[in-house]
């Protein structure tokens, strides 16, 4: 029986008995031991790594080699000795792993790759070979994966996203799994350690803001063995939206800050052709706001955005709207030109700020005003110039109604909450901008 197969069935019986979920975390078959039989993998001295061919008990073959020639295990000791077996990882390797990620917290990720990059170059230092971090298997798909990740974005990890402490040990247990007496599968057993922290703490939760946008790329390795994959579906959508060319270079200028205004449009009486079943004109409106909203311009440059937008109902279903449903304050029926309507959304605008200004919040909403308005006006064009829609902001909003402070800005805000008809949100904005991210006026 190949120790393959052995180690296999060895897999299943333990987890017949321990009830265990995934037979490659409780594979417990010495594979680095003198047997009878010969280890199915092994590292030579060049960093190549040869397999034991099925059916046979001492014929190994590498990719350097056609598939027909073989060398036997002595062979290999001989011309391309030293050898190193493949081994698992070590009683605590995988625990402790995850604890010091998962007290990275949002800066696992980073951190994770930091401590590659640390193991790439301990590989360097002893071999030449940085890409003998990867030797255990470096065909596979996850193994490209994660060279790729450690060579092009581990020398860039800024120090602001590494937890020290968790750095520390991951990359002492990476450096032993790859420059130790015997070699561990690093990317695989990797991604199966990263599976249950990516369910547990979502992968925003592993990610600071430049892990999002640097390690998006990667995260179809880094959330491969989680039960929920939609977090890395959301990166890569967030990474195509991201310019690399017109990203600010100042961590702090980064930060995600949040603005709500309330955006008083005008919308056509009759039914739009383009609604489809019980959709209604609100609702349609909603839709074009959000999705005009994905990317705001300002002076020619362009920066991510996500527009949560909230509809109001109409003023005439509340003969006390300025008292009870703030957010009515200008929807008056009254306002609209013939065969237009009023409708009011209060606009929750979320993005990344790249200038920091102290007036950044009405810039924010000068930008967004401008990209809803002209997405509204080219879908439903004809509007007269005086009946234009308008935005007000909520500090503003609440003046008029004799609060300044900004406890009075929140509970306006809530309210308006409370009073929505219907919502919805940008479709594939950066995860970064969700609704709990930054902090809400």
């Amino acid at each position: 029986m190949s120790k393959n197969r052995a180690r296999d069935r060895a897999a299943r019986a333990a987890m017949e008995e321990t009830g265990a979920f995934r037979a490659r975390a409780v594979r417990q078959v010495d594979t680095t031991g003198q047997s009878q039989e010969y280890p199915v993998r092994l590292v030579d001295a060049h960093g190549q790594s040869w397999y034991l061919n099925s059916g046979q008990t001492n014929a190994y073959g590498t990719r350097s080699l056609h598939y027909s020639e073989t060398r036997t295990y002595e062979q290999i000791v001989e011309e391309y000795g030293p050898v190193r077996h493949i081994d698992i990882p070590a009683d605590g390797d995988t625990a402790a792993i995850r604890r010091a990620l998962r007290q990275a917290g949002p800066k696992a990720l980073a951190t994770l790759t930091a401590a590659l990059y640390a193991a790439a170059t301990a590989c360097e230092d002893a071999t030449g070979r940085p890409e003998d971090l990867v030797a255990g298997r470096p065909g596979s798909t996850e193994s490209t994966i994660v060279l790729s990740m450690t060579l092009d974005a581990g020398p860039e990890v800024p120090d602001a996203s590494v937890d020290a402490p968790a750095l520390k040990v991951v990359a002492g247990i990476l450096t032993r799994w790859v420059t130790g007496e015997t070699v561990v599968e690093l990317a695989e057993n990797l991604a199966w350690t990263l599976g249950p922290l990516v369910d547990e703490l979502g992968w925003t939760g592993i990610t600071d803001p430049w892990a999002r946008r640097h390690l998006a790329p990667y995260a179809s390795w880094a959330t491969g063995h989680s039960d929920n994959p939609v977090g890395a579906l959301r990166a890569r959508a967030a990474g195509d939206l991201l310019d690399e060319d017109e990203e600010p270079v100042d961590l702090a200028a980064q930060a995600v800050g949040q603005v709500a205004f309330l955006l008083d449009a005008s919308i056509p009486v009759e039914p739009d052709p383009e609604l489809v079943d019980d959709a209604t004109m609100e609702q349609l409106l909603a839709s074009l706001v959000a999705r005009n909203l994905h990317t705001l311009e300002r002076d020619g440059t362009e920066y991510p955005a996500r527009a949560d937008v909230f509809v109001m109902p109409p003023a005439s279903e509340s003969p006390t709207a300025l008292v009870k449903q703030p957010g009515l304050l200008v929807n008056r029926p009254s306002d609209a030109p013939p065969g237009w309507r009023n409708v009011s959304a209060l606009v929750l605008v979320t993005t990344r700020r790249p200038w920091a200004l102290h007036d950044e919040d009405q810039r924010v909403i000068n930008d967004a005003y401008q990209a809803a308005a002209t997405a509204l006006n080219r879908h439903w064009p004809g509007l007269p110039k005086e009946s234009q829609h308008a935005a007000l902001s909520l500090d503003m909003l609440a003046a008029l109604r004799g609060a300044f402070t900004e406890g009075a800005v929140r509970e306006l805000f809530h309210d308006m909450l409370q009073n929505t008809v219907h919502h919805t949100y940008t479709l594939g904005a950066d995860p970064e901008f969700a609704p709990d991210a930054g902090e809400r006026p």
